[in-house]
């Protein structure tokens, strides 16, 4: 009776290593090292790559308004004594808008920016200080100049 025994357990042992697998060993295997690979891929990747092309955690977002230029407030030039229209629209279009921007301009400079507007520069020595108490707001010591 004993080998009967051991044979019907044999026979179990033997049916259930012989049983058809539902889900085949290399998907299992896949499974695995497939998401494995590809952590270990990206690590290597970032790690070698130089400090500035690694992404940041943190991003920072720029200003919405930082590609619209912002209105500019046009100081009336013609306040300074000498200073026309005709000058002024000349001074506007070199991009010098305010009077703060007149008062510290390089002298040489606005006299070349005068002579290429074909516009007189007798009186250009006189505006940058004049430029520089409008930008004060000192308008009684500019008044007392232009006198």
């Amino acid at each position: 009776m004993s080998t009967g025994l051991a044979h019907k357990e044999d026979q179990v042992l033997f049916r259930a290593r012989n049983r058809p697998r539902l889900i085949p060993r290399w998907f299992w295997l896949l499974l695995v090292f497939l998401p494995l690979g590809v952590m270990a891929w990206w690590f290597l990747r970032w790690f070698f790559l130089p400090s500035y092309q690694r992404i940041s955690a943190v991003e920072i977002e720029t200003p919405r308004s930082s590609g619209v230029p912002l209105p500019i407030q046009r100081d009336d030039f013609t306040v300074i004594k000498g200073i026309g229209p005709k000058t002024a629209a000349s001074l506007y279009q070199e991009s010098i808008f305010t009077y703060e921007q007149l008062g510290l301009m390089d002298p040489d400079k606005l006299q070349e920016i005068l002579r290429d507007h074909s516009l007189p520069t007798s009186n250009a020595a006189t505006w940058q200080e004049q430029a520089a108490l409008a930008a004060a707001e000192d308008w009684d010591r500019l008044e007392e100049i232009q006198d």
